[in-house]
């Protein structure tokens, strides 16, 4: 009897023990089904080119603590994750903020859209890039967001317009290339708010 219960108990356990290494290798075989990556700008060249020239960049961490988002989600009904985030600051010569830029990785179906928000000094969108996109989505990426002016209807709103044109746009089809690429620019000036408070 207690031979029998002992092949259950190996059986059960061999069992809960495979289960997490199969799901993984369907997960990570799943990702990057959208082909190689097709880069439009380098993450150098978009620190050149957005953010103003003649300053000192510097890179900066900081965290976005879970306060931070409760109150994002009871004022806008969004907001990026909990965790650690990177932007870029331009600084003068006396120190004065001269510009903010976030670079993003959006997770996109089967892969990854790279994507640059930048800020003036006074916390309005500067410009915006798309640094990269798998192969696969580079038509739905040019038809949707960048030939038809949807990033430009972005360009010299402040944080708050920023947010809400965000949310607007978040009504769309869920999920479509244009709802997850306004979601993240919205996500950006949250994270000026939070850290900079622009």
């Amino acid at each position: 009897m207690r031979r029998r219960y002992f092949h259950k108990a190996i059986i059960i356990t061999s069992f809960l023990l495979i289960i997490p290494l199969i799901s993984t290798g369907t997960a990570l075989a799943h990702k990057g089904h959208g082909g190689p990556g097709k880069v439009f700008m380098q993450e150098a060249d978009a620190l050149k080119t957005l953010l103003p020239g003649g300053g000192k960049i510097l890179k900066r961490k900081e965290v976005l603590k879970k306060e931070k988002v409760s109150e994002a989600i009871k004022q806008w009904g969004y907001s990026p994750s909990e965790g650690t985030y990177t932007y870029f600051i331009s600084k003068g010569n006396s120190g004065d903020l001269l510009g903010i830029l976030f670079i993003q990785a959006i997770e996109y179906k089967h892969g990854s859209i790279g994507l640059a928000v930048g800020y003036d000094k006074g916390g309005h969108v500067s410009d915006i890039k798309i640094l990269s996109c798998p192969e696969k989505y580079v038509k739905e990426l040019s038809e949707q967001v960048q030939d038809n002016g949807f990033l430009e209807g972005f360009l010299h709103l402040a944080t708050n317009e920023v947010i809400n044109k965000a949310k607007d746009a978040g009504k769309e089809s869920p999920e479509s290339i244009r709802q997850v690429i306004a979601n993240e620019i919205g996500n950006t000036s949250i994270l000026l708010k939070a850290f900079q408070g622009l």
